[in-house]
């Protein structure tokens, strides 16, 4: 902290005054909190349509927050992403999808529920160019949805992302394109995860799980390519494991209609541990399946776990003392056609859902980001200082 100094006239020496808070909050403005509860947590989430993944998440996806989602190919990752996007749109709000993959199509899109009007895509790959886009695109899009609903970016995929430095370099430049790609990355997040907060924007970044070279026993055998930073800024770290096959019967033959997943949480800072879900199916083929996740997978789980029902000797679930019926697929169809004792459910274990954040934000009257004339931000193309090294070179 600055103290003011004063000259003594009498010893000749120094002496310091001590500010008051008034001073203090002057110099610091709103970025400062004596006491943090003052701060007004707005408690908004984007949920998707998996209510075991919102309870295992504490809600879903946090506004103003940083997500990772990882893992193998085809593991459901930009899936769950594009789920997260449905949601965002059902709630009012905007999509920006970071296509540096080059794998968007408006045909899929839709498959999944999304409308591409209501979508801006761009196909970049070069970091400092998407950090500035979103950025601006962020703004534009708060500055017009004034009533808090949600604005989502997807980066599609972390992994496939690179630096202009990078780009333009020749193939014998190898070395410097490694440490700088990571710095790029990591001074992206640096620099937008203040803004983003304050604009109640929320990024989830789609990255690949690889196998860690020379990892000792006992030790996470994965990685993520895209350098450290990423580890550090995301409040929620998802890992997606492809699993077996999912087939069904259909005229009388088996369909390979998707696969069984497993999600395990690697870090949360905004809600308590909760159990790994395992072998979670999942459906990539809308011929034998509708697309996505099985929605009522594992909630009987995740209820029990927030002690919400209880499970007896035999297989009988218990909710306020009374039987609701035996066996899971018994469950599955009960919480699937009784609509009312679903919502008293997910009520009781406080899982979010599209209905609830809908109804939390008809509550709120007030714009809880507004875009304040004196909303500044660096632009990454434009700057050239020098990030530090320890926290950018570690590529995976």
């Amino acid at each position: 902290m600055a103290r003011n100094v004063k000259a003594s006239k009498k010893s000749g020496g120094r002496k310091f005054k001590v500010p008051t808070q008034n001073e203090i909050l002057k110099k610091y403005g709103s970025s400062l909190q004596f006491k943090a509860s003052t701060i007004n947590h707005h408690g908004l989430w984007i949920p998707s349509t998996f209510f075991a993944l919102n309870y295992q998440m504490g809600g879903g996806v946090p506004f103003g927050k940083i997500i990772e989602i990882m893992g193998e190919e085809s593991s459901g990752k930009s899936l769950i992403a594009y789920n997260f996007a449905y949601a965002t749109q059902q709630l009012g709000g905007h999509v920006i999808w970071v296509d540096a993959e080059q794998a968007w199509m408006n045909s899929w899109a839709e498959e999944n529920g999304l409308d591409p009007e209501r979508v801006t895509v761009l196909n970049d790959t070069r970091i400092e160019t998407i950090s500035d886009a979103i950025a601006d695109l962020a703004i534009y899009w708060r500055s017009k949805l004034v009533n808090n609903e949600p604005i989502i970016v997807v980066i599609d995929s972390i992994a496939a992302l690179d630096s202009i430095e990078a780009i333009d370099a020749k193939m014998a430049d190898g070395k410097a394109e490694m440490g700088n790609r990571a710095k790029q990355i990591y001074k992206m997040f640096r620099i937008r995860n203040e803004l983003f907060y304050r604009l109640g924007v929320t990024m989830v970044c789609i990255n690949q799980l690889r196998s860690k070279l020379g990892a000792g026993f006992g030790q996470d055998t994965n990685t993520t390519p895209g350098g450290a930073a990423l580890k550090f800024y995301a409040s929620i770290r998802l890992a997606f494991f492809s699993g077996k096959t999912l087939k069904i019967k259909y005229k009388g033959k088996e369909r390979r209609a998707g696969k069984y997943v497993t999600i395990q949480m690697k870090k949360n800072k905004v809600s308590p541990p909760r159990e790994t879900i395992s072998k979670a199916p999942i459906y990539f083929n809308p011929k034998y399946h509708e697309i996505g996740f099985d929605r009522y997978f594992w909630l009987e789980e995740s209820l029990e776990d927030a002690g919400v029902i209880e499970k007896l000797g035999g297989g009988t679930y218990v909710f306020e003392g009374n039987k609701l019926c035996r066996g899971e697929d018994a469950f599955h169809r009960l919480i699937e056609e009784d609509g009312d004792l679903r919502k008293k459910l997910l009520r009781a274990a406080g899982i979010n859902t599209i209905g609830t954040t809908k109804r939390k934000l008809k509550k709120i009257t007030r714009n809880m980001f507004p875009v304040d004339e004196d909303l500044d931000y660096e632009s990454q193309i434009e700057s050239d200082d020098t990030e530090e090294d320890e926290i950018i070179h570690d590529e995976g």
